[in-house]
């Protein structure tokens, strides 16, 4: 399931089902349904199986993974209503002021980031610690200890897992990297 209907929507909807080969549907919900339809759209004609979400609360809570892809200033995804198991990807709210899921969900879940030297940026993330829901040292892990065996990801198939991404040129760059390496 896909959070928003921006830009970046349909890329989240494609890398997702590329790395998970068995996610067959991906519903869109967006405050605005036409903008929900018009991503469903883009992917219908791509060949993916897209349908919109009515509500987001039921969509969320039948979703395998809920990446969020807003400019949100309050939290829309109830971490109450995670499934076991559950992904969740937070990539908007990368200013203090905006959040995309509440306090329940950063409890209930792993938290990993892209990158600790900025994940303080972030409004899901610091809100839910200045709120005293969780420390700093909630955080699991970040893809550089990920990537370099420092950490371990999910350890469990009913663990519920958050991926709290602020964005940067490294990861652009990492990116860029592993494409030139894997097309030659």
């Amino acid at each position: 399931m896909v959070v928003g209907a921006g830009a970046l929507a349909p890329h989240f909807a494609e890398a997702h089902l590329a790395a998970r080969p068995s996610l067959r549907r991906v519903t869109i919900w967006n405050r605005t349904p036409s903008r929900a339809e018009a991503v469903a759209v883009q992917l219908r004609e791509k060949g993916i199986d897209a349908v919109v979400g009515e509500d987001l609360d039921d969509a969320v809570a039948r979703a395998d993974v809920v990446s969020c892809v807003t400019m949100s200033d309050k939290a829309l995804v109830k971490g109450t209503l995670l499934r076991p198991g559950a992904h969740l990807d937070l990539v908007g709210a990368y200013l203090p002021h905006l959040r995309e899921a509440d306090n329940a969900a950063l409890t209930r879940g792993t938290i990993f980031v892209d990158s600790r030297n900025n994940m303080q940026r972030g409004g899901d993330l610091s809100q839910a610690v200045a709120s005293g829901a969780i420390t700093w040292n909630a955080v699991e892990a970040d893809l550089f200890e990920l990537v370099q065996g420092k950490r371990e990801g999910r350890t469990g198939a009913d663990q519920i897992t958050v991926f709290k991404n602020n964005g940067g040129a490294h990861l652009d760059l990492f990116t860029a990297a592993a494409l030139s390496q894997t097309l030659g």
